[in-house]
């Protein structure tokens, strides 16, 4: 944990390494009237995800909110995490802490885990080797329509909206955690 990156507030701790949005979202929790006064928010950004998974947080009295970057991460639908974009307008996240707090008493639902297949790995390793999908389909013996299908699969498992959001979660610090912890390699 970093110092820097960790405040607590009255009623939340925050991993945040954007002071700005950390300054931001302190001056929300200020101004949130909160009912239920055992319960806390954690909020973090993806480069504080491991930090936070490693806090071991008690999920029954502690809400925990992802703030994102883009679209949400569809591929954590087994981890109880609220998820938000970052660029939510200050009453948007206002609504969002508030409707948490009324949802205290029931636990997050959660989906089932979003499982990869041998092949589907491998196919992430060679797109973050940077290797073409001709030279894919040779390494992995494969036709290259089977090689792009099998990209469009992991593209909408994993929940993305398209190539370049699939590269981006690809080289975020979240998924590559959540690939470590959930798809442990031979």
């Amino acid at each position: 944990m970093r110092g820097e990156d960790y405040t607590q507030h009255d009623h939340a701790d925050i991993w945040l390494t954007d002071n700005y949005l950390r300054m931001g979202l302190v001056h929300i929790l200020e101004k949130i009237n909160f009912d239920n006064t055992s319960l806390r928010y954690v909020f973090l950004s993806e480069q504080q995800y491991t930090d936070v998974l490693n806090h071991n947080y008690d999920l029954t009295t502690h809400r925990i909110v992802l703030l994102t970057d883009g679209t949400p991460f569809n591929f954590l639908s087994a981890t109880p995490f609220y998820q938000l974009p970052k660029r939510v307008t200050v009453n948007e996240l206002q609504n969002f802490i508030i409707s948490i707090g009324y949802l205290a008493d029931k636990p997050l639902a959660t989906n089932k885990p979003v499982l990869l297949t041998a092949r589907e790995r491998r196919l992430i390793d060679l797109i973050k080797e940077g290797k073409k999908m001709a030279e894919m389909g040779k390494y992995l013996n494969l036709h290259i329509k089977t090689v792009y299908q099998t990209r469009q699969t992991l593209i909408k498992k994993i929940g993305c909206t398209g190539s370049i959001d699939f590269l981006r979660t690809l080289r975020s610090d979240v998924f590559k955690n959540w690939l470590v912890e959930s798809h442990q390699y031979h």
